[in-house]
């Protein structure tokens, strides 16, 4: 039942009474905030999956011997680089007690230390080509092959026998296999 009068209780002379009644209590507690905060930890989610692909999508991809012509201009930011290692490279702890991989990196003739933190495929060996992804950084803490006061500092290694990459970059594959020869 309502509290509403119906046509035949309300007297046409008789002013209504149009006072404020009060309002049901308002809803507090997870009802009301479950459905947004989920929306919100979706929409988190799904920024950060793009931005993890389009950061992917964006690094430039430089071959050893022109990554080394413009480290300078290129700094620290991130650039994935293709290479042949030299050796099977050396175990070695960063000062900050991180475990690495250092090894040496050539491509016509010109050779790039690089210092690998992230994991180290079964595949790696010398002469294989790989692409890694990271940043210059001057310090001589690592002395490879090139032994110039720079390495690359990689979180992340792809191997050419990797098939995702093979697929998409045949020709860069075949290109490295034949400059990346140490003389």
């Amino acid at each position: 039942m309502t509290d509403t009068p119906t046509d035949e209780e309300v007297d046409p002379g008789e002013p209504m009474d149009l006072s404020p009644r009060p309002g049901r209590p308002a809803r507090r507690g997870i009802r009301r905030w479950g459905p947004v905060l989920v929306v919100a930890l979706v929409a988190v989610v799904i920024g950060i999956v793009l931005w993890r692909v389009l950061a992917d999508a964006t690094l430039v991809f430089r071959e050893v011997d022109d990554a080394v012509e413009r480290r300078e201009e290129l700094g620290d930011d991130r650039f994935r680089m293709i290479g042949s290692p030299v050796s099977e490279g050396e175990n070695i702890i960063l000062d900050d007690g991180r475990p690495a991989v250092a090894f040496s990196v050539i491509l016509d003739g010109v050779v790039a230390d690089v210092v690998h933190t992230g994991g180290v495929s079964d595949l790696f060996q010398p002469e294989v080509p790989v692409v890694i992804d990271g940043h210059w950084v001057q310090s001589s803490a690592y002395a490879g092959v090139a032994d110039d006061g720079w390495y690359f500092a990689s979180d992340r290694m792809l191997i050419k026998h990797d098939n995702d990459y093979r697929v998409d970059n045949q020709d860069r594959i075949d290109d490295a296999e034949e400059r990346g020869q140490y003389e």
